[in-house]
């Protein structure tokens, strides 16, 4: 069982290609650095995906032991982290696709912060619209959730994204067209 907590240090200036190169060597010190590097950001991708943040750490974690033991499939074509976020991608459609014959779970909404400088009714009216686009953006097909996760969560262009998707620019920008007009369609035909 590969134990992250209990290896020696590693420089945490070291470049991606560096990491590999040691995870490739066994150094589970270099995936522990990995790990802190990209962990925010791989959750919010699963999250963007899955939607149930009680599943996300365990589709992570299985991310993580997937970089471990298959970083020779990492061939350097493209940017570690780009390779990591379809890993992730993959990780996160596999777990759906597994858990397509349970019951849906329910959307969990999350806590939200004090809307600080508006009334109580002011923020009360923007933690329900927070808590319908999340649910909306839910209701979509894996295909749109996943786009928008990309785009408009994590900010990534157009271009990175088609890299991490494995499929064209055009195909980029047509999906989140057609993500983001189905997100509007969804949320004024729910509006009172």
């Amino acid at each position: 069982m590969l134990s992250i907590m209990t290896l020696p240090e590693v420089p945490h200036a070291l470049p991606d290609a560096d990491l590999v190169a040691r995870i490739r060597r066994g150094d589970a010190a270099a995936l522990r650095l990995v790990v802190e590097r990209y962990q925010q950001r791989i959750f919010a991708l699963i999250y963007g995906i899955i939607r149930d943040r009680h599943e996300v750490e365990d589709v992570a974690q299985e991310v993580f032991l997937k970089v471990y033991s298959r970083i020779d499939a990492f061939d350097g074509r493209s940017q570690f982290y780009t390779w990591l976020y379809r890993v992730a991608a993959n990780a996160a459609k596999d777990h759906l696709k597994k858990r397509s014959r349970r019951p849906a779970v329910a959307f969990e909404e999350e806590e939200s912060l004090p809307d600080r400088g508006r009334g109580p009714h002011e923020a009360a009216e923007t933690a329900e619209l927070r808590r319908r686009v999340r649910a909306e953006i839910a209701a979509l097909p894996v295909r749109h959730r996943e786009i928008l996760t990309l785009r408009e969560l994590d900010g990534l262009a157009y271009t990175r994204i088609a890299e991490i998707l494995g499929i064209s620019l055009g195909t980029v920008e047509s999906r989140i067209h057609r993500a983001r007009e189905r997100l509007k369609r969804r949320l004024s035909s729910h509006a009172d």
